[in-house]
């Protein structure tokens, strides 16, 4: 029997001497001894509890909610009293005549109407009063519980949170209901979801007044992180360029105004606008606060790194800018073929324990480079994780996997070039896959000769960016 139940037992047993509880559950005295020790307990037993001693079932079994009926009726039942005289005071409204408002008797129905809705009033007043702590108990536990990566239980606060949400009007509470929401969806890989609950949250703050003011700003802010997760950069681009010029001057110099300002211009550099790019992100600077700092540099040094003007070597000396740069770099490497950089890039950032999949495949790679492919041809015939992911993920998985597999001169290589691209050319128009995985795809492309219409997209790719700014194309062009 789990220690738990043990534990719950001897709550009781504490409240209750043995003797009390064997007298008033007709069990003989011995025996409940026993279940004390963990001996098999009857289910009459556990009945027993519940209707003799009013002991509450759910916490009984699984630990849930208060120990006894009492503590739990003295609540709800003061709730549900509420919650029907709600539903009185709403039918009263309904039922109103409103078209006798023209008769007689108008001034009578109108004081009735009057009542009515001032009794749904108070008593919204009321359930909201009542509601309200165990909402905040709940968000408090939902946000511990994502926190805690505890997804399984987060579903379930999750599902509790939105019955209570039905109840609150407490505006503060839902705005972090919304959040908490937009929260769990990103760490659930669903970025539409994400993209939902933080619009709620920024279609709240656009209410509160015509100009943005700092906490629209703020929720602007993750909605456009949220749309630039998933690849929808266009819409990202106009919000953070619609946002700024809804705000005064002193907002748009702010740390946030600032990186609206360099997300537009990264924005415009995945869609091939390098130079106007390079003219935001450089305006957004100086950047005081040093998370977004970290981010602003990150998108600075790639930029440079695509006009062919700044190198690897220099580009990494320019400073740590968080794991999503580091990745970022890795990727440069890669679609360069550049061996020594990938080298230096794992030497500096891979300990080899506990990284995910897209490591351990920059690790064949490397193997790959060497000379060792069998680990790597091993690791491609797996192929590529079938977690939930959003489209341009799926397309980043397809695309390294190509190159890994090209690598090690597997025979799967044009097989996974060719899904990469069907999940390009499948891409919504509201969608643009990263600049990173689109020249790593199309440099696959030219390497395994793919040949035909790809072999032709894939060289006006290159020259078409070429032409924008992309010195680091130059040697990609063919003819």
């Amino acid at each position: 029997m789990p220690t738990e139940f043990q534990d719950r037992l001897t709550f009781l047993c504490e409240r209750w001497p043995q003797a009390e509880i064997a007298r008033k559950t007709g069990t003989q005295r011995n025996n409940v001894s026993r279940y004390m020790r963990g001996g098999k307990m009857p289910m009459d037993f556990g009945a027993d509890l519940v209707r003799k001693l009013g002991v509450n079932p759910a916490w009984l079994l699984v630990g849930e909610g208060t120990a006894f009926l009492s503590d739990v009726n003295s609540g709800t039942e003061r709730m549900a009293g509420d919650l029907l005289e709600l539903v009185a005071a709403m039918n009263s409204v309904a039922s109103m005549q409103l078209g006798s408002l023209t008769g007689k008797h108008h001034l009578k129905v109108l004081r009735e109407l009057n009542d009515a809705l001032t009794r749904y009033q108070d008593l919204r007043a009321r359930i909201n009063e009542r509601t309200a702590p165990i909402f905040d108990k709940l968000l408090t536990d939902y946000w511990a519980a994502l926190d805690a990566w505890q997804l399984e239980k987060a579903d379930d606060l999750k599902r509790a949170a939105e019955q209570v949400a039905r109840l609150c009007d407490d505006e503060a509470l839902q705005q972090r209901f919304d959040r908490t929401l937009s929260y769990h969806a990103f760490l659930r890989r669903d970025g539409d979801a994400a993209i939902r609950a933080q619009s709620k949250l920024f279609r709240r703050a656009l209410a509160r007044d015509a100009l943005i003011d700092a906490s629209g700003l703020n929720e602007a802010f993750n909605l456009a992180n949220a749309l630039q997760s998933v690849g929808r950069l266009r819409e990202s681009q106009a919000l953070c360029e619609g946002v700024r010029a809804m705000c005064g001057d002193a907002l748009q110099r702010s740390n946030v105004g600032k990186f609206l300002l360099a997300m537009s211009g990264y924005a415009l550099m995945e869609q091939g606008n390098l130079h106007e790019a390079l003219r935001r992100i450089v305006e957004a600077e100086p950047q005081p606060e040093a998370r977004m700092a970290d981010a602003q540099r990150s998108m600075l040094i790639m930029c440079l790194m695509y006009t062919g003007r700044l190198t690897f070597a220099q580009a990494l000396d320019m400073g740590e800018c968080g794991q999503a740069h580091r990745q970022g770099m890795v990727a440069q490497s890669l679609w360069r073929d550049d061996t020594d950089a990938l080298a230096q890039a794992l030497k500096r950032w891979d300990n080899g324990e506990g990284r995910d999949w897209f490591w351990a495949l920059v690790r064949h790679v490397a193997e790959c480079d060497r000379g060792e492919t069998r680990k790597a041809a091993e690791f491609v015939k797996e192929g590529p994780p079938t977690t939930r992911a959003t489209e341009n993920e799926y397309f980043d998985r397809f695309v390294y996997i190509t190159l890994l597999a090209r690598k090690c001169k597997d025979r799967s290589a044009k097989k996974w070039l060719a899904k990469a691209d069907e999940q390009l050319q499948a891409a919504p128009a509201n969608l643009c896959m990263s600049m990173l995985a689109r020249t790593m795809h199309y440099r696959n492309v030219q390497l395994l000769k793919g040949g035909g219409e790809l072999q032709q997209r894939a060289d006006r790719f290159f020259r078409e960016h070429y032409e924008k700014g992309f010195g680091a194309f130059a040697g990609f062009m063919s003819g």
